[in-house]
């Protein structure tokens, strides 16, 4: 739906939440337009918005509009929850692209930009664009069954907790624990547990997990076993038990763009 939209530029100040907040949120878009079916609460199909190059190649979706709630002036740290509810009741979806009617372009990332509201929270015309495009569920994720499930129906997931892992991905694209710890956000955008996989890794299913520091923090291979498919740059695979003490939200009921309709310009010559 959005070829080549992740990784998408490298977070320039704290603001993890925000990308992986995004990250969830635009998996969760592209699996609505791609499902083709009517809205549950709107009953609307959803469309593929217009988006300028330079937007889809920066994550399609802006972080800066999300990051304005972080309520702290400060450039660095958030939670999950909260940008769950903002992005729910305050400020959802900003395509990447120049806002001329308040003076913002968000076409590709700027951490400047991103820093630019916290507290005091952002003017009422931007509450007001920030509000057009809410998500309408997030829902607290707590086990593998409902990560699984929720994944499966395209609803994708925004994490927080303290695990840090490898930068070096093994042939599967697998990335393991490490040492120490961050404290950071990622994206959870699909679960492979199939057999094949589980006998491979000691009966675990494994999580693709979207990182925000762009394509070059890691390395190695990308190839889904024994498939054709790619996982994206800056992603990696992760077993279940080393991420399963994170606190993780799906978000589900994009209020999203209608489908884009042509005038038939053709006048019957084709």
């Amino acid at each position: 739906v959005f070829p080549g939209s992740l990784p998408a530029s490298a977070q320039g100040i704290g603001s993890c939440v925000a990308h992986s907040t995004r990250n969830a949120a635009l998996g969760t878009l592209a699996c609505e337009i791609a499902a083709g079916k009517p809205d549950e609460a709107s009953g609307k199909i959803e469309g593929i918005p217009e988006v300028p190059e330079a937007g889809r190649l920066d994550g399609v979706l802006s972080t800066e509009g999300i990051y304005w709630w972080r309520g702290h002036s400060g450039p660095d740290g958030w939670n999950c929850d909260h940008a769950a509810e903002v992005i729910c009741s305050e400020s959802g979806l900003w395509i990447r692209k120049n806002y001329e009617s308040i003076g913002i372009d968000l076409t590709k990332y700027n951490a400047r930009t991103e820093a630019k509201w916290g507290r005091p929270l952002p003017p009422q015309n931007v509450k007001d664009l920030g509000r057009e495009h809410l998500m309408r569920t997030a829902t607290r994720v707590k086990t593998f069954n409902d990560l699984r499930d929720l994944l499966n129906n395209g609803y994708c997931i925004s994490s927080c907790g303290g695990e840090s892992f490898n930068s070096k991905r093994d042939e599967n694209g697998v990335s393991s624990r490490t040492r120490g710890g961050w404290a950071h956000a990622m994206a959870y955008l699909a679960v492979d547990d199939r057999d094949v996989v589980k006998r491979r890794y000691n009966g675990e299913p494994l999580i693709l997990v979207q990182n925000s520091w762009g394509p070059r923090w890691s390395s190695g291979p990308r190839r889904v076993m024994d498939s054709d498919l790619e996982i994206p740059l800056g992603s990696f695979w992760a077993r279940w038990s080393d991420i399963k003490n994170r606190y993780a939200v799906a978000f589900s009921g994009v209020n999203g763009w209608p489908p884009q309709t042509f005038d038939n310009w053709t006048g019957g010559l084709f």
